[in-house]
């Protein structure tokens, strides 16, 4: 997800609002927070706490309305063309991990997971018509993209912790996140890493990605799929991102 927030970030109209419209620009761990917890209910909620989560979604795009004084333009969070790219960067981004990290995919099933991927698109409103159907075509889209997007002050502020890490805390535990994070910048786009300023690094995130790579892989055999997946449900259940209510018997 980290690969795709920094993807996402790179769409400059849509920072300049978040910027001046959204209370969670100045809170950037709260921000990160939720965003990590809204994923995790689309992705492993039941559909009553995935469909409360997407409906706080949209109420707070639909009230992230401001009007630039620059140039009279009204800026809007609910704009088709940026839900479209806010979910193609994610959904570009976990495919990317997938391959570079381990979990290896047919392209028939690479192709399934993009089209799997518009529910959770058409739960925020966007269309799944105007949407990727194949790896290929996702990977044609962002590509298109990189032409009209740039790293603003606000992108630049917003992505510095996931770019640069705190070197505080036990030294283990920091070389470990720094060479993870490596790994995660890896997976971008070269033009992306170029506007980020990353791309005179390539050996260092070769290395990282490989690192990364055998890391996950130790992750995997400690802990067992099921097991991870029933923590996120019992989390959701426990502390939703939105409370449902209770049927009545």
């Amino acid at each position: 997800g980290m690969a795709g927030l920094l993807l996402q970030a790179l769409n400059p109209g849509m920072m300049r609002l978040f910027e001046h419209a959204s209370a969670a620009y100045a809170d950037p761990k709260g921000r990160d927070e939720r965003t990590g917890r809204y994923l995790d209910t689309v992705m492993f909620g039941d559909k009553a706490h995935a469909d409360a989560a997407a409906a706080s979604v949209r109420r707070m795009h639909a009230h992230a309305v401001w009007d630039d004084p620059h140039t009279g333009t009204t800026l809007r969070a609910d704009e088709p063309a940026w839900i479209d790219w806010t979910h193609n960067a994610l959904a570009f981004a976990l495919l990317r991990g997938a391959e570079a990290f381990g979990l290896e995919l047919t392209p028939a099933e690479q192709d399934a997971f993009v089209v799997e991927q518009h529910i959770a698109a058409e739960l925020v409103g966007a269309d799944p018509a105007r949407l990727p159907a194949t790896r290929a075509d996702l990977e044609a889209y962002v590509d298109e993209q990189r032409h009209w997007l740039s790293l603003s002050l606000a992108a630049a502020e917003v992505t510095h912790a996931l770019r640069k890490p705190s070197l505080r805390g036990n030294p283990v535990k920091v070389f470990t996140f720094v060479v993870v994070q490596d790994g995660m910048l890896s997976i971008l786009p070269e033009w992306a890493r170029l506007m980020y300023g990353i791309e005179g690094r390539p050996m260092n995130l070769r290395a990282a990605a490989r690192t990364t790579k055998r890391l996950i892989g130790i992750a995997r055999k400690n802990e067992s799929y099921d097991k991870m997946v029933a923590e996120i449900t019992t989390r959701i259940d426990e502390t939703p991102y939105r409370k449902v209510r209770a049927r009545k018997a």
